[in-house]
This record gives C-alpha cells, sequence and structure tokens, in this order.
C-alpha cells in the first residue's frame, strides 16, 4: 500500500462544458443539454457527496462500465472475490452559467490512488466524469451525475493532470426504457444477450487485469525505494566511515610530526651539558659572594666579635 501523505491534493482543476479543447479527435457533445449538467452539478444532493467525501472515482472507466456508477465494495469474479478499490476522492466542485466547471481531487492513500497520483503528477490522463442520461429526440438531457474517474485519454483535454464527459462503451441500463447510462449499471449477465453478455465478461477480465497490474507495480515500486532507501543508508554508511578514517590518518601523521625532534650528536649534547654545569657553578660562587658579610675592627686594634 502507498504511505506517502503529502501532495495527495490536485490543483482546483477548470474546464468549460462547451469546449473540449478537441478539433479532431474525441467525441462530440454538442447535442448535451448543458445547462442540465450545470444545474446537476451544483444540485444539493451532488454537493452533499461532495462534501461527505463520497464522490468516489476509480482507475479507468472499465469499474463503472461493469457494475454500474455507484459499484459494490467487492465483487464475485471468476470464482474469487474482486475488492473494487477506488483511486480517488473530489472534494470541490462546482459550475458556473458558463459552463466553467471547477473540481478538485484527493488521491486516496492506497495503491490505486497512488498509481493514479503518479500518472497525474506525470502529466498523463486526466479525469473524466461518469455521468447518466436521458434521450430527449437528438438531445442528451443528463440525469444523473456520479463524479469523476481518471483515464488515459479525457474527452475534455483541458481537464488533464497538471475532463469531463467519458466517452466510453456503455450498455443501457434498462433496455425498455429511455434512460440509459454510459457504463454498464451492474446487470446479471445472464440477463444479457451474447454480445453484451461477451463485453461484460471482457470488461471483468479488464478490471481483475487493471488491479493485478497496478498492484503489481505498486509492489515493484515500495521494493525499489526500499532498496534505494537501503543504497542511499549504505552510501550515507560509507561516507561516514571514510571521512572517520580520514581523520584519524591526520591525526596521526601530527602525533608523528610533533615527536620529531633535530637530531644532534652525543659529543654536542655533552659539550653543551658541562656548558651548562659550569655556569651554573659561576653562578652559585657569584651568588656566594654576594651573600657573605664584611669584617668588623674592634676597639683597641682587636677584631670584632
Amino acid at each position: 500500500m502507498a504511505s506517502s501523505q503529502k501532495g495527495r491534493k490536485t490543483k482546483p482543476l477548470k474546464y468549460n462544458l462547451h469546449d473540449r479543447c478537441r478539433s479532431y479527435t474525441g467525441i462530440d457533445r454538442s447535442n448535451v443539454d448543458f445547462m442540465s449538467m450545470i444545474n446537476l452539478i451544483n444540485h444539493q444532493a451532488t454537493q452533499e457527496m461532495v462534501e461527505s467525501g463520497q464522490m468516489l472515482g476509480f482507475y479507468g472507466h472499465q469499474v463503472r462500465q461493469r457494475f454500474g456508477m455507484t459499484p459494490p465494495e467487492s465483487v464475485p469474479i471468476d470464482g474469487k472475490m474482486v475488492y473494487l478499490e477506488p483511486a480517488f476522492k473530489t472534494i470541490a466542485l462546482t459550475a458556473d452559467r458558463d459552463g466553467n466547471v471547477t473540481h478538485q481531487a484527493e488521491f486516496l492513500n492506497n495503491d490505486s490512488g497512488e498509481f493514479a497520483r503518479r500518472q497525474y503528477l506525470a502529466k498523463v490522463g486526466g479525469f473524466s466524469t461518469a455521468v447518466n442520461y436521458k434521450r430527449c429526440n437528438t438531445q442528451l438531457i443528463p440525469s444523473g451525475f456520479f463524479g469523476f474517474d481518471y483515464v488515459t485519454q479525457p474527452n475534455y483535454t483541458s481537464n488533464v493532470g497538471d475532463g469531463q464527459l467519458f466517452d466510453g462503451l456503455y450498455i443501457p441500463e434498462r433496455l425498455d426504457s429511455q434512460e440509459f447510462a454510459c457504463f454498464d449499471s451492474a446487470t446479471a449477465i445472464e440477463t444479457l444477450d451474447a454480445s453484451q453478455r461477451t463485453i461484460a465478461q471482457l470488461l471483468e477480465q479488464q478490471i481483475v487485469s487493471q488491479f493485478d497490474s497496478v498492484h503489481s507495480q505498486m509492489a515493484l515500486s515500495q521494493y525499489n525505494d526500499a532498496a534505494n532507501t537501503e543504497i542511499h543508508h549504505l552510501h550515507h554508511l560509507l561516507q561516514k566511515q571514510t571521512r572517520k578514517q580520514d581523520l584519524q590518518a591526520r591525526r596521526t601523521q601530527e602525533r608523528a610530526l610533533n615527536m620529531v625532534a633535530d637530531v644532534r650528536s652525543f659529543d654536542s649534547v655533552l659539550s653543551e651539558a658541562e656548558e651548562y654545569m659550569l655556569q651554573m657553578e659561576e653562578m652559585q660562587r657569584s651568588q656566594d659572594d654576594d651573600e657573605q658579610p664584611p669584617h668588623r675592627k674592634g676597639f683597641f686594634g682587636f677584631k670584632g666579635w
């Protein structure tokens, strides 16, 4: 699992519903009722999801494509339980009357969140909305806003890491209804026709492969980080040991230099010592002479007492 807690929030990201910033690629969304989209984004129900931290997003659209706009926490796939791990949550979301949408995400401290965060920091991919629509003649009217997912190629190129309407495969939510989801809504495979069943099974395989890939890459990244940390630690210890050895060598050299004196012959040292002794004797005699008291004469020629 990821461990870093720093820099997990994006800056406020902005894009305009009327401008996909694409001329030749992506899917045209000029048939969407954007005023309904604006009202839906600012609706109390949508804002409550944001404020409560429950507007979760996934890495890729496959989870919603297969298991609906509000997927369960875990699902059985090929006989094993698969945890549908979200990657981030939307922490701010607004839209003005001109179609300018501002949102902010916080990547979760798990493998999917850390993987999406690294893609975001590398400026790979961007955010793509998950929205239900109703068809009214040729126009699409948004009927449910479920947040964002992080995808490699968002339809709105200005909604990237430094989107908006996702444009992925969709399966009708109810075959007899005019309302549809751009992603599959957790419909049981056995209720689908052959082509839809194949699509659902492929989505499940993609989900399992994607989560396995994310977890493997994050585990490898953690091993690399641990190895780099150990290498850095060993390098620090080696530098410290080298400095200690250099200091010890300098101190040994200094002690050796302090012990070295001028080389002199024994005769010269003896001569200097004899001269010193003579000087000391001469000084002692001079001192004795200075300390001897003078003689006194007594009365009538007798010596003084």
